[in-house]
């Protein structure tokens, strides 16, 4: 809290302005869903079932009721101890700034995330310009970076709290593609600041460019994934888990792998070529001491709102490819042991640290103006922590 204060005409000092107090928590505590928040009920909340018995998880947390009583700040409110996830109330409904970016264009904060949370609208790349000669919104939504050259990453920020946020810090990540993601995998590409007006200010959201360039490698084709974390110093802090966009409404995830098809033109009459010319490696993870299951379904590709983006145009995607063969994933493996090329299926069992498998196809190329999109997905318990889509577009 920081006030000012002035003696009054009996020589007592009173406070003469609140400028500011922050309720923290730490592992014991909670930060409170959006939409939930009243009971906490949530599954994310509550310890982890047997099924995932280290995971992390969103500390739990309780209110005191105080902001449903009313009235004017108190002395007894300034002088009481701040006590580790304890609130005055539901966390959307104090006068803090509610940081968040969405996982699909239907989110509004809520967390966990219901369907996957890895498609995030709100991360566009720029590819093959750098920051420096990039405009400040990007010419297009849906573009995809271009591997062993500059790019450059936006992020559209959103605040639904009742206070600006106006120390906005913006960290821009990327990681080879993974199902779940921690602190060692991600890699710092830059950060920068912005500035936020409260929800009912018209300034609740605006568009920040990465100020670095994004060169992604080579290694697995260059395609990484990207995240994006969001938070205010010191009213929205980065909350936990760190970088889980399934529970942490600070965190974005863009884990979308798109992939034009191989040239069929020339070929003969009734000739076939392979949609994907290589496997794509994804490590698992993590595993905090339980197994988990990685599977593979194909999907439409207007059930992923993401591709919108790629058409410029709202309810208009590619059209889906006939299904000429079937997506399969090969056995985990020790990461930098390669992966079998037999034994492949739409799930598998993974148990212990460091593994990966790849995703291939034998579906045959798409035409133009159609698309194979294939959802990898990673659960323990049920409960998905992780996943990958693939988008392979004619």
């Amino acid at each position: 809290m920081t006030h000012r204060r002035h003696r009054d005409d009996c020589g007592d000092e009173r406070v003469s302005k609140i400028v500011e107090k922050t309720w923290y928590f730490d592992s014991h505590g909670c930060e409170r869903d959006h939409d939930r928040d009243r009971d906490c009920d949530c599954e994310r909340c509550r310890p982890c079932p047997p099924g995932r018995p280290g995971r992390p998880t969103r500390p739990q947390g309780t209110s005191t009721g105080r902001l449903d009583e009313g009235g004017p700040l108190t002395k007894g409110d300034l002088d009481r101890p701040d006590v580790p996830g304890v609130w005055v109330g539901p966390r959307a409904e104090l006068e803090l700034p509610y940081l968040f970016m969405r996982a699909n264009p239907a989110d509004l904060g809520a967390r966990p995330v219901v369907g996957p949370f890895w498609e995030s609208p709100d991360i566009f790349i720029l590819g093959g310009v750098a920051p420096a000669l990039a405009p400040p919104v990007p010419p297009t939504l849906g573009d995809t970076a271009v591997a062993g050259e500059p790019n450059t990453i936006y992020a559209h920020v959103w605040n639904f709290g009742k206070a600006a946020a106006n120390e906005v810090l913006v960290e821009f990540y990327w990681c080879n593609p993974a199902l779940g993601i921690t602190t060692s995998s991600v890699s710092l590409i830059a950060q920068t600041e912005m500035s936020l007006g409260a929800k009912s200010s018209g300034k609740s959201h605006a568009l920040i460019k990465c100020p670095e360039a994004w060169t992604p490698t080579f290694v697995n084709g260059g395609h990484e994934c990207l995240l994006v974390r969001v938070w205010d110093n010191p009213a929205d802090l980065p909350g936990e888990p760190i970088f889980d966009a399934s529970i942490n409404r600070h965190v974005a995830q863009r884990n979308i792998h798109v992939v034009p098809a191989p040239d069929v033109h020339g070929h003969q009459l009734g000739g076939t070529r392979p949609a994907l010319q290589q496997p794509v490696l994804m490590q698992v993870g993590p595993l905090y001491g339980a197994p988990a299951t990685v599977a593979v379904e194909r999907v439409a590709p207007s059930v992923v709102p993401w591709l919108q983006l790629r058409t410029g145009q709202r309810g208009v995607f590619p059209t889906m490819a006939a299904p000429t063969g079937v997506p399969t994933l090969s056995p985990p493996t020790a990461v930098g042991g390669g992966f079998p090329t037999i034994g492949g299926g739409a799930e598998q069992q993974v148990e212990g640290d460091d593994q990966h498998l790849a995703f291939t196809t034998s579906d045959d190329a798409p035409r133009p103006g159609e698309a194979h999109v294939y959802r990898v997905s990673a659960a323990q318990d049920g409960a998905v922590f992780g996943g990958y889509t693939i988008v392979i577009m004619g």
